[in-house]
């Protein structure tokens, strides 16, 4: 997993300056980069305004008691975005913008979701010792109990 990331932290940024490079090449280098800081710009205006506006809704969620997992996931999904489009670079910007996209975000949370249940090994032990999957109990398994107040 660690060397996922950094390789993907290599790879990424290789990609955004090559992707730069051959832009610089077809028009010119001033272009290229006032053509990044534009959509640096535009982007973070995009992921404030849209973080304001889930911020809202958890906000009157709370108040009248409500928790809502869906819009932390839609807020830290923003902010995710808001740190591509800080990072300079098109491919960067261009992921940044479309989870900005609430439908393509949607997209993205589903992707996330299924990843982290294939990441994680969740078990459920049933009161009596008994577990719900063949094999579940490991060295890794604590027992506890549930206390209701």
């Amino acid at each position: 997993m660690l060397g996922k990331l950094i390789l993907l932290f290599i790879l990424l940024p290789l990609a955004d300056l090559w992707l730069l490079l051959v832009l610089s090449n077809y028009t010119s280098w001033q272009f290229s980069v006032i053509l990044v800081i534009i959509s640096g710009i535009i982007g973070a205006y995009l992921a404030r305004r849209s973080s304001k506006a889930v911020w809202s809704k958890i906000q009157g969620k709370l108040s009248r008691g409500e928790f809502s997992t869906e819009l932390l996931s839609d807020g830290a999904m923003i902010f995710f975005a808001a740190g591509l489009l800080l990072t300079p670079g098109f491919i960067t910007d261009a992921i940044g913008l479309s989870v900005l996209i609430p439908p393509i975000r949607n997209v993205y949370k589903k992707l996330v979701a299924k990843w982290f249940k294939l990441q994680t090994n969740f078990q459920i032990v049933m009161p009596g010792g008994g577990a719900e999957r063949e094999g579940a109990m490991d060295e890794n398994t604590v027992e506890g109990s549930v206390v209701d107040e």
